[in-house]
């Protein structure tokens, strides 16, 4: 080995050495931790994080690119611990932490649109699955009263929506879809009788659980010819998960009776399905034409659903709001981009204007949709919280992109104000396909 080569070695192994005293300090802070008091994970891993982004501007470029490598082993839970407003940063620490958040963007996204799996086997009481169904899945479930039930379960890997069904099956118990505390919430009670099984005639698929509720067979005495089959569908969905639209292509739907015979849909093009409400679920009623005079059950029906998914909500902070010749500000997370165009005071109010540019936004920004309601805005000063509910009024609207305009009730100096946003940091466009059979005729 020449002399040269051994001198390389020795110094990318001094270059390395401050991040892995980082690492090592880190772990022998948390192996103490642990004899003396129960440890805060979140609190530990926050302080890795704050000691990981100076790497991220080390001169030396294994220290930059093992910083954000670390960083990015940490998974997801960290992307609420990395900073928002990243102005104050140099634009290295700015370029890498941009990239740490795209690449646990990706898992998000997965996980978001390939639906919770459960797994839990032996005895427990109901509060303790319930429990644990919420820890392992994300779902919030709620009950007004207490549940001593003990059931028995083996579940490996089980989809949240069918291992929910099972359990409340097995403690007779029914979903109340309506009156939840929170909309991301479920709320559980007792079943009525009579109620069959909440497993029968539903598909699982991802995040959603599609099932037939309904099925009348109308002839209208006025116009003779007007008679009809209506098949109602409940889709739900886990309440972490709330989609934004879901649409169902007529051209999609199939459905057959158990003597043959094929169901023609009588309605055309797409069918909108309203999601703006609280619950996790929405109904709709299908028309088709009658089934054959002998049939006693529709044999199948199938579709397909076209959703768009929400990934995880974002904050989006910018501060600095006097220096008129910093604007527009402008941040991007995964698919969006958020930009403060300008923001200006009168002796009453701020107004700041913001756009929203998604890079696959599908129909999210068409008039109708709602859900950019639910996207927070505030100003802060000092950390506090101010004037929190503005006026929003729309300025501009394009295919991919739509700007506001907020009107806060404030006359803050600029200079200790700043601005926040929380958005999706990406729209999932998920096509569902559903199954389901023998489906009863009345």
């Amino acid at each position: 080995m020449t002399r040269q080569s051994t001198y390389n070695k020795i110094m990318i192994r001094m270059t390395l050495l401050p991040f892995c005293l980082l690492v090592l300090i880190t772990n022998l802070s948390h192996a103490q931790t642990e004899k003396r008091v129960q440890p805060n994970p979140d609190m530990e891993l926050q302080q890795f994080v704050n000691r990981a982004i100076p790497f991220l501007d080390s001169s030396q470029l294994q220290q930059r690119q093992e910083a954000e490598k670390a960083l990015i082993s940490r998974g997801p839970a960290i992307l609420d611990l990395l900073p928002n407003d990243l102005e104050p940063y140099s634009s290295e620490i700015q370029t890498r932490i941009e990239r740490v958040r795209q690449q646990l963007y990706v898992i998000v996204a997965k996980q978001t649109s390939s639906g919770s799996q459960f797994s839990l086997s032996g005895s427990y009481r109901l509060s303790e699955v319930i429990e644990e169904l919420e820890k392992q899945t994300g779902n919030i479930i709620t009950t007004s009263r207490a549940l001593a039930t003990t059931t028995e379960l083996d579940l490996k890997d089980v989809p949240f929506y069918l291992a929910f069904d099972k359990l409340l099956d097995q403690s007779g118990l029914d979903i109340e879809p309506y009156f939840a505390p929170h909309p991301n919430q479920i709320l559980i009670k007792p079943k009525l009788d009579g109620i069959a099984p909440r497993s029968e005639h539903a598909h699982y698929t991802g995040p959603f659980r599609i099932a037939a509720t309904n099925v009348t067979l109308t002839r209208n005495l006025r116009i003779p010819n007007a008679k009809q089959c209506a098949l109602t569908l409940q889709v739900a969905w886990e309440p972490r998960v709330r989609p934004l639209y879901l649409t169902m292509p007529a051209s999609q739907l199939k459905a057959t009776d158990d003597s043959g015979v094929s169901l023609t849909i009588l309605i055309d093009g797409e069918k909108t399905l309203n999601v703006e409400g609280t619950a996790p679920l929405v109904e709709v009623e299908l028309p088709f034409t009658l089934p054959a005079p002998s049939a006693r059950r529709i044999d199948s029906v199938t579709g397909t659903i076209s959703a768009m998914v929400p990934g995880r909500k974002e904050h989006f902070a910018f501060s600095n709001l006097q220096a008129a010749d910093s604007f527009p500000k402008q941040q991007r997370r995964a698919g969006v981009t958020i930009t403060v165009r300008s923001v200006r005071q009168t002796d009453q109010q701020t107004m700041v204007d913001v756009e929203l540019h998604y890079k696959d936004v599908g129909n999210a920004f068409e008039s109708h949709r709602g859900w950019t309601n639910r996207n927070a805005a505030y100003l802060t000063s000092k950390e506090e919280r101010l004037a929190t509910k503005p006026r929003r009024e729309t300025i501009a609207q394009k295919k991919q992109s739509v700007t506001y305009r907020y009107s806060f009730d404030t006359t803050e100096e600029l200079n200790s104000l700043s601005f926040h946003y929380h958005t999706p940091a990406l729209l999932i466009q998920k096509d569902v396909e559903f199954k389901l059979n023998e489906i009863p005729l009345p």
